[in-house]
């Protein structure tokens, strides 16, 4: 019987507490399957009562009996609907629909949410699981019509939605997708009728409603359009798509921040995504591109397949200015996929703006044709081919277009457009004639219209055009606007000036023609006037933003900062997330010299414009000042692809290069001060800063000839003239002379004392100090930097030395920590580290530091040779391998790499290759004795004892006085001969020599050998002391024991050999018989 250890034993009280426990479910409890009755009988009760938290609640309970429950989620979801809590019903929903495929109310409301929201792509497969369920659902039919209208496939739209009603005639939601259908057709009037026929039947359809706003707003009844769009809302306070089209309406009033209003009011969890996207939309229409961006910037990391967010992003980067990133929302969007026809239509125009036509094209081509794309899809179309050099092809698709849309203004415009690039001028006129016959006051015509009669009848003729123009439609600012133009770009400055007085005389309200007359000031020279007429404009209007930006700028331009930052900080006020302001305000408190509050506005700037380069510029010059190199990399790394003018781009690779080198990127460093200097060669400072980089490296030579051209530029610079006689005292050959290194440090010392804040010439008054050789003095140059400047490397390095060479190592090394805590990869920190571990007997810290150094400099051959050695010690054998053979291959003719390179393969147990290692190494030794000794050992290891004899006595014969050679041969005596007497006087004759661990343990395993284990146990004591942990030397030292009568010890120290696994299979042997009756005993 198998006993369970977990088992207890049951008390006579715990007997009777389950018992009474059992009693009481017994008398109180239902089935599941009667709970879930009852919680979904009580919730549907409460429902039909409007007393939607109670159902939530009952329903809730049900799920709690059974969380698989299709009804019970389904039933949640409509209670959570009818809370208005979108997101979470959808939740519901797709559970219920998960849990039983079959449940055809669920794909119905996923499916009412998928068109509702033009999710085209997610709405799909909900469509196809109704018609699965149910073939004859007219609700499915209605929804597949509604989805391939949002195509752009109106003929099979019309095909579903006919049949829908011809399964249930009548039926609201199929009469509302036809009134779409037909209002898409522009039949407008066929819309209205069945908008009111849905009304009829169902007073409170929301959809209908809003399209009967949608038709009046077409026809250009806006109050109509108003009313009907309220009543929309109304009608279902909670449909999205209502609210979404009124804020729509009201954008377009000129309203936008009601309209943003009106959406932010909505309720978390009565709001979906198409919230966000629309406030979204409205911020970029408004100017609030980087609010836009940062609103959508979320959604759009989540990868959600609403093409609707990367449309409004791309239109939002596009009105930035990043036409990188906009393109790549453009392929996201079509990537997601279910977007509609004039989303991809949009989509091809973001392209072309953005120079990239090809890609336009192949976006329109993707477009299925059909007679219901709308006009655009061809204005486009046409401006593509016109824009990747087909004029005639452009005008044959144009002209095609306008025989289905006859005198349609935009088709018209645009091949105007085409006509004129191919010289036709009389014939663009023949085309606008009849635009502006119909319809006068066409501004995109008249726009047109000017440059054709200068390009037919002259520049006169342009002129009198616009004139006319603007006397014919006196109300119209833009015609105004092209009249004032044609005069201002035709040299006619002062009769644009005259116009422009006398056009505000009688239109004093009209604030553009008052910008613009603003702007004709500036460009004759007449500031005060413009800046005038800017506060005018601004009592009128204190919220004019381009006119608070405009005059600011002059404001800034003047050095008159103050008033400068005020503008900007109104502007702020009407646009609190814009970059580029920021930016500006930045600049403004600079020139008021507030440095620390500039950074912070700087700051700001780039949290809403992470590539604004004037705020990534001034961020990384602070953060390089402040000793931040790696964040002024971060910050100045996507400045580097930028297109800037070339002083900026200078200054760009200057600070490039500087935190670039104080980061110890060495390379990156040099191209970007040698770019910097090529960039504008006239600037003195950048000539320094390369002289500097040389300098740092004791290229004396080039950092000379920097140092002369920086002089050249900037004669007047102390600073420069002391760093070139600097470098001049490293180029003399020998030592340098006394005297003129003396006036050197004075003069260092002098302009310190002066500058006290300047490194430079400290670190030259410093180092002279250790030339001249007073090390106390050079300290004190170096701790007057570190005061100011704790991190500074050079100084910290510089202190190390001195207090390393004065005998001070812990000292030394908490300078030196504090380095590599920063820059663990700092090469002189690093080998002064290894230094001090070294004395300290820590290998492991002499390997981590020289590894960093190896691997910065593979080819110095000291660190390298060191770094090997510790690993050897280390017992990393295959990193000390790698390091020497490296070293070999490198430099063939250096001993000491092949020596170590053999000595790492004797511990791989790789003992031929050590043996032609050792033997390659012969003709480089001058004693060859140890060399031969190991290669005695190696052929022990092989088992080739001729070898191991013929070695061992080559190697005696060379060096009879080396105690490594001496200790070996006692040892191969002692293991190979019955002449201990003889090994006993070798190993004397070493240990006399130096009295190491190894030497000890060969005397203590003689003297064992002969029977003499008193004698034997001093020389093993030493050497366990010295902390000699050799397996062999525990072997001896525990069979010494042993026969000692030492029982505990012995045990300890065989235990630990047998263990190691590196003794022979004999020794292994005498190990096991020892320890078991160590253990008897």
């Amino acid at each position: 019987m198998e006993t369970n250890v977990f088992r207890k034993r049951i008390t006579p009280p715990m007997v009777w507490g389950l018992l009474s426990f059992a009693i009481v479910l017994a008398g109180c409890s239902k089935s599941p399957a009667e709970l879930q009755k009852k919680y979904m009988s009580l919730g549907q009760h409460y429902l039909s009562e409007g007393k939607t938290n109670e159902a939530v609640i009952e329903f809730q309970n049900l799920l709690k009996v059974n969380p698989r429950s299709p009804q019970g989620h389904y039933w949640l979801g409509k209670a959570y609907l009818k809370k208005g809590w979108t997101a979470e019903s959808m939740i519901q929903f797709r559970t219920a629909a998960k849990e039983d495929p079959l449940l055809l109310g669920a794909h119905l409301e996923r499916a009412r949410y998928g068109v509702n929201s033009s999710q085209w792509a997610a709405v799909k497969p909900e469509i196809s699981a109704i018609l699965k369920i149910d073939p004859n659902n007219a609700e499915g039919w209605t929804f597949s019509g509604q989805r391939a209208l949002g195509l752009g496939r109106v003929k099979e739209a019309q095909t579903d939605l006919l049949h829908a009603l011809s399964l249930k005639p009548g039926m609201p939601l199929a009469l509302v997708a036809m009134g779409d259908l037909e209002r898409h057709r522009k039949h407008l009037h066929k819309a209205q009728d069945l908008y009111r026929q849905a009304l009829e039947n169902d007073p409170a359809n929301s959809r209908a409603w809003a399209g009967l706003g949608l038709v009046a707003e077409t026809l250009g009844d806006t109050s109509e359009a108003r009313t009907d769009f309220h009543k929309a809302v109304r009608a279902d306070p909670d449909n999205l798509r209502s609210k979404v089209i009124l804020a729509n309406f009201i954008a377009q009033t000129g309203k936008t921040p009601e309209a943003i209003a009106l959406l932010e009011a909505i309720p978390p969890k009565k709001s979906d995504l198409r919230i966000p996207v629309k406030i979204a939309e409205f911020d970029m229409l408004s100017g609030n591109t980087d609010k836009a961006i940062r609103i959508l910037s979320p959604l759009e990391r989540q990868k959600i397949a609403i093409p609707d967010i990367y449309y409004v992003l791309a239109k939002a980067y596009q009105t930035r200015g990043d036409a990188r990133d906009a393109l790549s929302m453009v392929d996201r969007m079509l990537t997601v996929g279910g977007a509609p026809p004039i989303l991809k239509i949009s989509a091809a125009r973001i392209a072309l703006f953005e120079g990239q036509p090809t890609k336009a094209r192949d976006i329109l081509s993707a477009i299925p044709v059909s007679p219901d794309l709308p006009v655009t899809y061809w204005q486009t179309l046409g401006q593509v081919e016109l824009a990747l050099n087909h004029p005639s092809l452009s005008i044959r698709t144009l002209k095609s277009a306008l025989r289905s849309f006859p005198d349609n203004p935009l088709l018209a415009e645009t091949l105007v457009d085409a006509q004129t690039s191919q010289n036709h001028f009389r014939e663009a006129l023949r085309t606008l004639e009849p635009i502006l016959k119909k319809n006068p006051r066409d501004t995109g015509a008249i726009s047109r219209m000017g440059p054709l009669l200068a390009r037919t009848r002259g520049i006169a003729a342009e002129i009198a055009y616009y004139r006319n123009a603007a006397r014919a439609n006196p109300d119209d600012p833009a015609v105004e606007v092209l009249y004032l133009l044609s005069m201002a770009t035709n040299r006619n400055l002062a009769g644009a000036l005259r116009e422009a007085d006398h056009y505000l005389s009688s239109h004093p309200s009209d604030q553009t023609v008052r910008f613009l007359l603003a702007q004709f000031n500036l460009q004759t020279g007449q500031r005060k006037r413009a800046i005038g007429l800017y506060k005018q404009i601004l009592s009128a209007d204190p919220k004019n933003l381009q006119v608070l930006t405009a005059l600011a700028g002059q404001e800034l331009e003047d050095r008159r900062y103050a008033k400068a930052e005020s503008l900007y900080r109104r502007a702020l006020l009407i646009t609190p997330e814009n970059g580029n302001l920021y930016t500006l305000l930045g600049e403004s408190l600079l020139g008021e010299n507030q440095k620390d509050v500039a950074e912070q506005a700087f700051q700001k700037a780039l949290s809403f414009s992470p590539n604004q380069p004037t705020a990534l510029l001034e961020v990384s010059r602070a953060e390089l000042m402040a000793g931040k190199s790696h964040r002024a990399l971060t910050h100045l790394e996507p400045l580097l692809k930028a297109h800037l003018p070339d002083a900026t781009m200078a200054e760009i690779m200057w600070l490039w290069g500087l935190a670039s080198e104080n980061n110890g990127d060495v390379k990156s460093a040099r191209d970007a001060l040698r770019k910097a200097v090529a960039l504008e060669p006239g600037n003195p400072a950048y000539h320094g800063s390369l002289g500097d980089f040389w300098a740092s490296r004791s290229k004396w030579d080039k950092a000379l000839g920097q140092y002369d051209k920086s002089l050249r530029l900037n004669r007047k610079n102390p600073l420069l003239a002391l760093k070139r006689d600097w470098v001049r005292v490293h180029m003399v050959k020998g030592k340098p002379d006394p005297g003129f290194l003396q006036k050197i440090v004075d003069q260092a010392w002098a302009y310190h004392r002066k500058n006290p804040g300047d490194i430079s010439s400290g670190l030259i008054a410093g180092q002279g100090e250790i030339l001249l050789k007073k090390p106390e003095k050079a300290l004190v140059a170096f701790d007057s930097i570190l005061a100011a400047n704790p991190d500074n490397q050079t100084a910290l390095l510089e202190k190390s030395g001195i207090l390393l060479n004065l005998g001070h190592p812990d000292q030394a090394r908490k300078g030196l920590l504090r380095i590599l805590a920063d820059h663990p990869d700092n090469v002189r920190a690093n080998l002064m580290m290894a230094s001090i571990d070294q004395k300290r007997n820590d290998l492991r810290g002499v390997s981590a530091h020289l590894e960093k150094v190896h691997q910065a400099h593979p080819a110095w051959i000291q660190p390298a040779l060191s770094l090997a050695s510790a690993d050897l010690a280390l017992k990393r054998y295959v990193e000390a391998k790698s390091i020497a053979l490296t070293l070999h291959e490198t430099y063939p003719r250096l001993p000491a790499a092949l020596y170590l390179q053999a000595s790492a393969e004797m511990g791989l147990k790789q003992y031929r290759n050590a043996l032609e290692d050792f033997q390659a190494l012969l003709p480089f030794t001058k004693k060859p004795g140890p060399v031969y000794s190991l290669m005695s050992i190696a052929a022990t290891k092989l088992g080739d004892r001729n070898r191991q004899r013929k070695y061992m006595e080559l190697a005696y014969r060379a060096s009879p006085d080396n105690p490594f050679v001496l200790n070996n041969m006692a040892f191969y005596l002692a293991t190979n001969t019955n002449d201990l007497t003889k090994a006993l006087r070798y190993a004397q004759k070493a240990e006399k020599i130096t009295p190491l661990p190894y030497i000890q343990d060969t005397l203590g395993y003689i003297l064992f050998r002969m029977g003499d284990y008193r004698k034997a146990e001093p020389h093993f004591r030493t050497a366990y002391a010295a902390h000699f942990r050799d397996p062999e030397f525990l072997y001896h030292m525990g069979m010494n024991e042993w026969k000692l009568g030492k029982n505990i010890p012995a045990a300890d120290h065989l235990k630990k050999a047998l263990g190691s696994g590196e003794l022979s299979p004999a020794e292994r042997e005498r190990v096991r018989k020892a320890l078991s009756r160590l253990s008897v005993s």
